[in-house]
């Protein structure tokens, strides 16, 4: 005989096991779904933070380097004004 679980996906006969066994089945598998949805939603919200955190890290990181771009292209200018003096 199959498990509850396993019986709550059969077609529903009078060899089957009974209605409450069927519940019963049916009940388990709302659960392990249930479970499994929350261990899915745990490691969405796991990697939604790490995609926050390396987002933040790069984009100060790109905002270093277009200040160091900046800087640069000040000093190549201020070379560039002393040698036509």
């Amino acid at each position: 005989m199959p498990n509850f679980d396993e019986a709550s996906r059969l077609r529903y006969s009078r060899d089957n096991p009974t209605v409450d066994d069927l519940q019963l089945g049916c009940m388990q598998r709302i659960a392990d779904a249930t479970e499994l949805m929350a261990k899915n939603h745990g490691k969405l919200i796991r990697d939604l933070e790490l995609s926050k955190r390396s987002k933040k890290y790069w984009m100060e990181d790109c905002d270093c380097l277009i200040k160091k771009n900046r800087a640069l292209r000040g000093v190549i200018t201020k070379l560039k004004n002393k040698q036509k003096h």
